[in-house]
């Protein structure tokens, strides 16, 4: 196996370590300490804290070179009870003075942050998640676009909307709907494999409606071999594969984004694929 497949494979631990170094550094995360055999952790005394979690290629803003989810923990004073729904004084101001100077913090050693997707609060959610991002050296990013989610719905799930009840349907279960039914017309089963997954809010591309993501696998005779060979055959499985789940997609009305960097059965296990409707039918 090369050091470009074993690179490839790794960037979602590279980079999420990376931003975890920064929020260490930034005194933003815990800080943990040993005594005794006995693990401890510390938060940070007033400011709520974070952590860094990957974020799906298919969602980066247009550009990147790298992406995180930085997830925002209120303070324990400010968080709401979950037992009564009650939310303390001052949270609202909490979360917004803390979510800004987490972004301008990060902003400080080199990264793009904002918060983006349909709106997140205290009243309906535990915590608010930050879009991180790093461009390319001597390009600007122009995302997110301006005022792209005002009047949006609030994110769901929330502790309002936990799921989907009658007459609405789950979006999760509207996309495995169209895609089982296409999957009927593919014209041999040698098409790969897909399941769909929640996608985080923070990635949701402006005014969508709903957003979920696609996953598609190969079938098992095309995927990589521990050695790193790739079977006869594997390109063109995955071009075919990935290419008819698009266009079945979009046939029914859906937008669909693929990661600016591509797949290859070479470096990838899988693909994603972010399918919204409603909003805008692309990033650019």
């Amino acid at each position: 196996m090369t050091t470009e497949q074993k690179t490839r494979r790794d960037t979602r631990r590279a980079g999420v370590a990376l931003v975890e170094h920064h929020l260490d550094a930034l005194g933003l995360a815990p800080t943990h300490t040993k005594r005794d055999g006995v693990s401890y952790r510390t938060l940070p005394e007033g400011l709520g804290w974070c952590q860094a979690l990957y974020a799906p290629e298919e969602g980066w803003p247009p550009g990147a070179d790298l992406c995180v989810i930085v997830r925002w923990h209120p303070d324990r004073a400010y968080r709401r009870d979950g037992g009564t729904g009650r939310v303390p004084v001052g949270a609202e101001e909490h979360w917004r003075e803390r979510t800004r100077a987490t972004i301008a913090a990060l902003g400080s050693v080199g990264f793009c942050a904002a918060v983006t997707g349909p709106p997140r609060a205290p009243r309906l959610h535990a915590q608010e998640d930050i879009l991180v991002w790093r461009m390319p050296e001597g390009q600007e990013s122009m995302w997110p676009p301006f005022q792209a989610w005002d009047g949006s719905a609030p994110a769901r799930p929330n502790f309002d909307q936990p799921g989907y009840r009658y007459p609405e349907r789950d979006p999760l279960r509207l996309v495995d709907a169209v895609l089982n039914t296409a999957r009927d017309q593919w014209p041999g089963k040698e098409l790969g494999r897909f399941y769909t997954v929640d996608a985080p809010a923070v990635l949701w591309p402006p005014h969508a409606e709903s957003c979920v993501r696609v996953l598609w696998q190969p079938d098992p005779q095309f995927r990589r071999l521990p050695d790193g060979t790739v079977p006869a055959g594997a390109e063109e499985h995955w071009r075919t594969g990935i290419s008819r789940i698009k266009s079945d997609l979009k046939a029914a009305g859906y937008h669909v984004r693929q990661a600016e960097r591509g797949t290859s059965p070479a470096l990838d296990e899988d693909a994603g694929l972010l399918v919204w409707r409603g909003g805008w039918p692309s990033f650019g």
